[in-house]
């Protein structure tokens, strides 16, 4: 998946959920940020999306869904 497929994924959310991108882009980042921190998984992360380094919301369902299809 690409960042603008990423892209119209969170726009598809919004308009399903009746909330704003930006919306649903701050609870991603929040979720993305919980996630980050949980030191029992930050390994993945780090081997994700390289050491102590945050991904945008785009990133996130690029990289995942990267992972997800090579499976």
């Amino acid at each position: 998946m690409k960042e603008r497929a990423a892209k119209d994924a969170i726009k598809k959310i919004a308009q399903r959920e009746g909330k704003s991108e930006s919306e649903i882009r701050e609870e991603m980042e929040k979720a993305i940020l919980v996630g980050f921190l949980n030191k029992e998984t930050r390994y993945k992360w780090d081997s994700l999306f390289g050491i102590g380094r945050l991904p945008s919301p785009e990133e996130f369902i690029t990289v995942l869904s990267m992972q997800v299809a090579r499976r």
